[in-house]
C-alpha cells in the first residue's frame, strides 16, 4: 500500500497555492480473451500531458492506492516490463508516447497494455480494473526439413516489425524486421527452433508494422546466403501463436506451411507459404532500383504523405482518400473509431488509423497538393485523446472541443521493397 501523499503546486497571480491530495485512485488489472496478466504491470497517471504518479503492481492480489487531486485522470498499464528487461521511463520524464526500450541482451516478454479514464471527486474513491490485452505474438516454433547438408546456417526473418511499445500501449518504431538462428538436428538435414525456446516456449515479437508481413528463410552454404522470401496474405498479428513448417527442395526452393493457433490468446488460423527460386536473392548481389513514390504521389489512390527510405525497401505514410462522417463522440470513442476504420477499403491496404498530431501537421502542410480536405475540422489523436484541427487556419492549430461536423480522415503506413 502507498501512503505518500502527491502535491500540486498551481502558481497564481499574487502566491502559489498548495494543493493537497484528497481524492484516491484505486487500480487493479485482469486478463482478457483468458489470458494471464504479466507481472510486473507499470502503472502510469498522466493529468493531461503532466505525469503525476507510476506505480508497479508486483502481482495478481495487489492494488495500488494512488492518492491524487480531484480532476480526471488518464491511466496507462504496461504488463510484463521489468526494470531488469527494459529501460522504464519514471515520473519525470514520462509522456504517453515515450516507448519502453529492452535493454542490451535482454528479449521481448509477454508485454500487454490496458487504459482508462479516471475522474476523482474531492473526499472520493475510484477504482479502476484495467482488462490487460496482449501485445506480442509468439514465435513458438520453426522446422525447415530437407535442408542440403552443405548447409552451415539456417534462419527466418519477419519483417516489417515494430519495435518498441509506449507508455499508452501504442507501438513505435516501424519498419523493424527479426532474424531467428536455427539450430541443425542429427540427421544433418533439419534446422529447428534451438533451446531454450523448443516446444512450450518461443520467440517474442511485436506485430508487423505494416501488412502483408514477409517470412524469409535465409540458407547458408559455401559463403554466400540465398534468401527465400514470401509476402503473407494473411495478417500477422498480436496475441496469435504461430508455427512455420517449412521443407527445401532442390527443384522450386523451400515450400513452407504455417500455423497459428490460438490456444488461449485469439483465436486459430492456418497460413500457407510457398518458396521457390524465383523468389530467392543472393546476399550481396541484389541490383534494387527505386520504384517508390514521393511525397506528394498517390499509391493504390492514396495520397503520399511521408516517405521513410531505406536500402532495400521504404515505408510510406498513406492518406485515405475515404472521409468517415457521423462519428458519434461517447464514452467510448475508441471502440466507435475502430469500428468505423474497419470500413475503409482504400486499396489493398490495411491498418487504417486515426493521425497522429505528426500526421496532422503532414496533412495541414499538405492541404493544398491534397486538394479535397472539404471539411471544417479534422480528428487527430495527440497521444492522450481525440482532438480536432482545422486544414484551413493560417497555421496549424488544435480545436480544443470536438465537433459533431469533424471528420476522420485515416492514414496507414506500408512497407514497400525496391525492385
Amino acid at each position: 500500500m502507498l501512503v505518500a501523499c502527491e502535491k500540486d503546486v498551481v502558481d497564481e497571480a499574487t502566491s502559489n497555492v498548495v494543493r493537497e491530495a484528497n481524492a484516491l485512485l484505486q487500480v487493479t488489472t485482469r486478463g482478457t480473451n483468458d489470458a494471464t496478466v504479466s507481472y510486473p504491470v507499470q502503472v502510469y497517471v498522466f493529468q493531461g500531458d503532466d505525469c503525476k504518479a507510476v506505480q508497479t503492481i508486483g502481482d495478481e492480489g495487489q492494488t495500488l492506492n494512488i492518492p491524487l487531486v480531484e480532476g480526471t485522470y488518464s491511466v496507462y498499464a504496461i504488463a510484463g516490463a521489468s526494470a531488469t528487461d527494459y529501460t522504464l521511463p519514471t515520473k519525470d520524464n514520462a509522456t504517453a508516447t515515450t516507448a519502453l526500450t529492452l535493454k542490451e541482451g535482454r528479449t521481448l516478454t509477454d508485454l500487454m497494455a490496458a487504459s482508462a479514464t479516471a475522474t476523482l471527486v474531492d473526499g472520493g474513491t475510484n477504482t479502476v480494473t484495467l482488462g490487460m490485452t496482449r501485445k506480442t505474438m509468439l514465435i513458438q516454433d520453426v522446422t525447415i526439413k530437407k535442408i542440403p547438408t552443405a548447409a552451415t546456417a539456417v534462419s527466418v526473418t519477419i519483417a516489417p516489425l515494430w519495435q518498441a511499445l509506449t507508455v499508452s500501449g501504442a507501438f513505435a518504431n516501424a519498419g523493424q524486421s527479426q532474424t531467428i538462428a536455427l539450430t541443425k538436428q542429427a540427421d544433418n538435414r533439419t534446422w529447428k527452433l534451438p533451446s531454450p525456446f523448443g516446444e512450450g516456449s518461443g520467440v517474442r515479437l511485436l506485430p508487423p508494422s505494416s501488412q502483408p508481413a514477409s517470412v524469409s528463410v535465409n540458407i547458408t552454404s559455401g559463403g554466400a546466403t540465398k534468401t527465400y522470401t514470401y509476402s503473407c496474405s494473411d495478417q500477422l498479428e498480436a496475441a496469435y501463436k504461430i508455427n512455420i513448417d517449412g521443407t527445401y527442395t532442390e527443384a522450386v526452393g523451400v515450400n513452407l506451411t504455417g500455423t497459428i493457433t490460438g490456444a488461449t490468446w485469439l483465436g486459430e488460423r492456418t497460413i500457407s507459404f510457398e518458396f521457390d527460386e524465383n523468389g530467392s536473392s543472393t546476399s550481396g548481389n541484389n541490383d534494387n532500383s527505386d520504384n517508390i513514390p514521393s511525397v506528394g504521389d498517390t499509391y493504390q489512390g492514396c495520397y503520399v504523405l511521408a516517405v521513410d527510405d531505406a536500402d532495400d525497401y521504404a515505408e510510406l505514410t498513406l492518406l485515405s482518400p475515404t472521409e468517415l462522417t457521423g462519428i458519434e463522440y461517447t464514452t467510448d470513442m475508441q471502440a466507435h473509431i475502430e469500428a468505423a476504420l474497419a470500413t475503409v477499403t482504400d486499396g489493398d491496404i490495411s491498418g487504417w488509423e486515426v493521425p497522429t498530431t505528426a500526421e496532422a501537421h503532414l496533412m495541414y502542410n499538405a492541404r493544398e497538393a491534397i486538394g479535397n480536405l472539404t471539411a471544417n475540422s479534422y480528428l487527430y489523436h495527440n497521444g492522450t485523446g481525440y482532438r480536432a484541427f482545422a486544414p484551413s487556419a493560417e497555421a496549424f492549430s488544435p480545436i480544443s472541443s470536438l465537433k459533431a461536423s469533424t471528420v476522420l480522415r485515416p492514414v496507414a503506413t506500408v512497407s514497400i521493397t525496391k525492385d
